[in-house]
């Protein structure tokens, strides 16, 4: 069955970083999503449609008490959708479809999660979006006593971006761990939660265990898969590791 398409108005555009951009669009037609679910738009280019999905970086709150929600996309030169998406004027609508995806976090109450382990986010660039989606809910998990670990991947440090956001989960307790991974940078503070080189491995220096933590990748389809792999090798269950590949479009 086709998936019906919504409308939605262009409110606000915002660079995160240099070739990062945040867009937030009103809808009135789309209810609900689950936090790390993503849309698919329906961009003109020349002659032709071209559709490109993106994860929900707003919460599910938000477009339920103002039917607003966001998207940060990374800029791929001579891109069709980054050239669409950079031209759009406030005011001007945008047809698209969704939610979908499975990079959702389980019910508090469904047993899904490691009480006694580890929640592991690990993302590279916006890939990092569908985890912003889940702050109210880390938030609440938090409280319940949840231990995290999340994990941001990117070349260099003015590519960062919402690590406020993330940082704010973080208290004097060592429950949530933030961190950032630089691979291109030369040197970085350990005390800011900086490391040298890509989130594999960082990944590995977390003593990760098997029986009890469950890891989200998000970001970079190498990334993604290299960190499967691994974790995989070292006897994590599938149903422990949830995936969610991102794919630069032009």
């Amino acid at each position: 069955m086709p998936q019906p398409t919504f409308d939605a108005e262009l409110v606000s555009s915002q660079f995160l970083t240099d070739n990062t951009l945040e867009l937030t669009f009103r809808t009135h037609e789309l209810t609900h999503f689950e936090a790390g679910q993503f849309v698919s738009f329906f961009l003109p280019c020349g002659d032709q449609t071209i559709r490109r999905s993106y994860s929900i970086a707003s919460s599910p709150d938000e477009l339920v008490a103002e039917g607003l929600f966001q998207i940060a996309i990374a800029l791929v030169p001579d891109g069709r959708a980054s050239g669409s998406f950079s031209a759009a004027k406030v005011g001007c609508r945008l047809p698209f479809s969704g939610p979908f995806g499975q990079l959702v976090l389980p019910a508090s109450d469904a047993g899904e999660l490691p009480a006694a382990g580890r929640l592991v986010l690990v993302g590279t660039g916006t890939g990092m979006a569908p985890y912003r989606s889940m702050l109210p809910q880390l938030k609440q998990l938090k409280q319940q006593g949840q231990r995290m670990e999340l994990l941001m991947g990117v070349r260099r440090r003015d590519d960062l971006f919402y690590m406020d956001d993330f940082r704010s989960l973080v208290d004097r307790g060592e429950a949530v761990g933030v961190g950032c991974c630089l691979s291109r940078e030369d040197a970085v503070d350990p005390a800011a939660g900086e490391y040298k080189g890509y989130v594999q491995r960082r990944l590995q220096e977390l003593s990760l265990q098997p029986e009890l933590d469950c890891v989200y990748l998000c970001g970079n389809p190498d990334m993604v898969e290299d960190c499967f792999k691994r974790l995989m090798e070292e006897g994590f269950e599938k149903s422990a590791v949830k995936k969610e590949k991102y794919v630069l479009s032009r």
